[in-house]
């Protein structure tokens, strides 16, 4: 029996360069890298002041299942699919429904 392997992220939501202008977001790492069946385990750190909630968009299908789903403000939890395909998968941060920032997860073998 293997053991769960917890791997974390972090979204950030930093206060906008400009008036009128859309927060700045980043995540870190910005390639995570997991196996299959690993958990991940996201976090919100939003210093903007800026109320609201972080989704993601995938390019190509979504290779987790979890909380993630569904937009959350601070923290959700997701496990990568058992059959998902090993490769780099891009994926879209978006904060209030607007696409921010542009990340990836790589999945090994």
């Amino acid at each position: 029996m293997s053991r769960l392997r917890v791997r974390y992220a972090t979204v950030f939501v930093l206060p906008p360069a400009g008036k009128g202008k859309a927060p700045i977001v980043s995540t870190t790492p910005e390639r995570l890298v997991v196996r299959r069946e690993d958990v991940i385990e996201w976090t919100v750190v939003n210093a903007s002041g800026i109320e609201g909630t972080v989704s993601f968009a995938w390019a190509k299908g979504n290779p987790l299942r979890g909380e993630s789903a569904k937009p959350f403000p601070r923290r959700a939890r997701d496990t990568v699919h058992a059959k998902a395909g090993k490769g780099v998968y891009k994926y879209g941060v978006l904060f209030n429904d607007k696409l921010l920032f542009d990340p990836e997860i790589e999945i090994m073998p």
